[in-house]
């Protein structure tokens, strides 16, 4: 029975060689170490993130409501995660029934009208981060 082996490329290990292989790898550490640590990732899973918000889809107040879809509800998912009402995996651009109920439990603990409507009043309430009332 014969053997195959693969021919592998011979290296040579000179002192440069060995010093460009160990930066190249702690670069690849702090780069790693920032893809875990960053918003990025916490989108990954739920509610990882308790720092301020970190939206910029949408900057208006304009009403927003259920069966909505584009940057308006992209905000407003980002921003209710951040406060967590919805889970970063939640996001999706679409007002759908998990953003209504987010939406609505937001606006419960804020004193506003729970209609699942947002409006200027919950936008307010959402860009300023307040803790519920």
């Amino acid at each position: 029975m014969s053997t195959f082996r693969i021919p592998l490329p011979r290296l040579r290990r000179s002192g440069r060689t060995v010093k460009r292989a160990a930066v190249l790898a702690a670069a690849a550490g702090v780069m790693t170490t920032g893809l875990f640590a960053s918003p990025a990732f916490a989108a990954m899973g739920d509610n990882l993130v308790d720092g301020p918000a970190a939206c910029a889809f949408y900057e208006g107040r304009q009403s927003t409501a259920f069966g909505d879809q584009g940057d308006r509800v992209s905000q407003l998912q980002c921003l209710l995660a951040n406060r967590h009402y919805l889970g970063w995996n939640r996001l999706s651009g679409a007002f759908d029934a998990d953003t209504l109920v987010a939406v609505v439990n937001f606006q419960r603990n804020h004193n506003l009208l729970p209609d699942g409507s947002v409006t200027p009043d919950t936008w307010n309430a959402l860009y300023a981060g307040s803790a519920p009332a």
